[in-house]
C-alpha cells in the first residue's frame, strides 16, 4: 500500500488481487464465439483456434478462483430474436457479420439457441454469475456494476474475448467505474493474432498483465501465509 498525502492505494499485485475484495470476469467464452460449429469458425471462417486453446487455462483459473472465495462472473453476449436489441449502428455492424433479413435463424449468439450458450468446455458452477449483456461492454444495460458493490469487489481479473473487442470495452468501462483491473494475460484472445497483439501491447505497461499461473500462485502463497 502507498500514500499520496492522505490517500492511500493499491500498489502491489498481491493487494491488488487480495481475494476479499477481487472477482474474476470471463468475457463472451460462448459456442458461436469458440467452438468448431459456431458461428465464427462455420459461417464466417475465422480462426478460433486462440479462444479454445486457452479454454483449459480459464477453467484452471476459475476453479483457483472458487477455492479462494473469489467471485467467478461469466459474460453472455445475446441478441434478441428478431435482432430487436439492435440499434441501427449495432445493425450495420451485424450486416457487416453476414445479416441480411430480421427473421434470420443462423447467425450469432441469438437468444435461446446453442450458439449463444456458454462454450460447452467451460467449467461453470452453480455459485457462479452469468450476466447478458447485448453490447460489447460488460457495464452497459446490465447489472454488473451493483453486483460488484453489493460484494465489496475493487478490483476485476479479466479473461475472455475478443482483445479488441468486448474484452477492451470492458477494461475501459471498469476502469472508468473505478475497479483496478488486471488482465490474465494468457487467458485472453481473439480471431486475429495481430488484433490480439496489437491491443495487449497497449495495456501491457498501463495495469497488471500477468499469466494465470502467476495469478493462482499469489493466492496460494497468500493463503499459506495467513494459516501460519
Amino acid at each position: 500500500m502507498k500514500t499520496i498525502g492522505d490517500r492511500a492505494f493499491y500498489s502491489t499485485l498481491e493487494e491488488v488481487i487480495d481475494p476479499a475484495h477481487t472477482a474474476v470476469l470471463v468475457i463472451d467464452q460462448q459456442n458461436d464465439f469458440c467452438h468448431s460449429r459456431g458461428y465464427y469458425a462455420e459461417v464466417m471462417k475465422l480462426d478460433v483456434s486462440m479462444t479454445q486453446g486457452m479454454n483449459d487455462r480459464i477453467n484452471q483459473l476459475t476453479r483457483a478462483a472458487r477455492s479462494h472465495g473469489v467471485m467467478v462472473i461469466f459474460t453472455q453476449f445475446v441478441i434478441a430474436k428478431g435482432f430487436a436489441s439492435d440499434s441501427p449502428m449495432w445493425l450495420a455492424l451485424h450486416a457487416g457479420a453476414g445479416l441480411k433479413s430480421l427473421d434470420q435463424e443462423r447467425f450469432y449468439t441469438i437468444e435461446g439457441t446453442w450458439g449463444a450458450e456458454l462454450y460447452e468446455k467451460m467449467e461453470v458452477e452453480a455459485d457462479d454469475h452469468v450476466i447478458k449483456k447485448l453490447r460489447g461492454s460488460a457495464f452497459v444495460k446490465t447489472p454488473l456494476d451493483d453486483l460488484l458493490q453489493k460484494h465489496g469487489i475493487e478490483t476485476l481479473i479479466i479473461a475472455g474475448q475478443v482483445t479488441e473487442g468486448c474484452v477492451e470495452s470492458t477494461i475501459r468501462a471498469a476502469r472508468d467505474a473505478d475497479y483496478f483491473t488486471v488482465l490474465a494475460k494468457d487467458v485472453i484472445g481473439s480471431t486475429s493474432k495481430e488484433r490480439h497483439d496489437r491491443t495487449m501491447s497497449g495495456w501491457l505497461n498501463r495495469t497488471y498483465c500477468p499469466e494465470t499461473t502467476e495469478i493462482i500462485d499469489v493466492w496460494a502463497r497468500g493463503k499459506a501465509t495467513s494459516t501460519r
